[in-house]
């Protein structure tokens, strides 16, 4: 059977199925964007998921960062799931990649 779509169409990478596991919830704040000062903050100390690592403390680290920034009309639990996907390498970048798509609705659900 031939694909009818124009050739543009049909060379475009597919992008069903890559949809990220963590949903952020809808930002109705005016002018929010998260500083590149604030991401690097969180990558300073990436969680690789090696054997000498510790899930929680980096957890509480990365909450200590995030539990300080404050914006408008914006969760501060939404913050941290915008953040969250900065903080993990390695192993610990696939298992999240590897995560059903929109499976973490809450910041209770990926803690």
């Amino acid at each position: 059977m031939a694909d009818d779509r124009p050739m543009a169409e049909q060379l475009q990478a597919p992008t069903g199925g890559f949809e990220s596991a963590i949903v952020v919830p809808l930002i109705n704040a005016q002018n929010f964007e998260l500083k590149s000062s604030l991401i690097n903050l969180v990558q300073n100390r990436i969680f690789r998921g090696g054997n000498d690592e510790e899930p929680h403390a980096h957890i509480r680290h990365f909450e200590s960062i995030t539990n300080n920034q404050r914006y408008p009309d914006v969760p501060n639990t939404t913050i941290k799931l915008l953040l969250f996907p900065f903080s993990p390498d390695g192993v610990a970048k696939t298992w999240l990649d590897k995560e059903p798509p929109n499976s973490i609705l809450t910041w209770d659900d990926l803690e």
